[in-house]
């Protein structure tokens, strides 16, 4: 074998290897993402992961909200203005990026969000 024969199997196997770990790589960052998922009804994503009414699995965090736990299983058309307005204070007392989060976690106590506030967070996360 010549020397361009050998220089050409050595970058070919350099080549072969990085591309093995590139894709091993890129397949663990995109496993660590959070994942939309859906029922069986339509299984399509909205794209309004901070407000879908689809479950989306979040960890247990804690947030200063429990003065909201007692909205639990209730419509979000229920809403007085005055319940409006203790969700507003709670969403603008947060920083912005725990505003996507705090949303899932409700959603996850069963609390649902008046509309005008995801309309809000919906800006807020643009």
């Amino acid at each position: 074998m010549n020397t361009f024969t050998i220089i050409l199997i050595v970058c070919g196997a350099i080549l072969i290897a990085g591309y093995i770990v590139l894709k091993k790589y890129a397949g663990s960052a995109s496993a660590t993402e959070e994942e939309h998922h859906h029922g069986a009804e339509d299984g399509v994503c909205c794209g309004r992961h901070a407000v879908c009414s689809h479950g989306y699995e979040t960890v247990n965090l804690y947030f200063d909200d429990e003065e909201l736990d007692r909205f639990k299983e209730r419509a979000k058309e229920s809403y007085t203005d005055e319940e409006i307005e203790e969700f507003r204070n709670v969403l603008y007392t947060m920083q912005q990026h725990e505003v996507e989060t705090w949303a899932n976690c409700l959603q996850k106590r069963g609390i649902e969000l008046p509309e005008q506030i995801k309309d809000e967070i919906l800006l807020m996360l643009q």
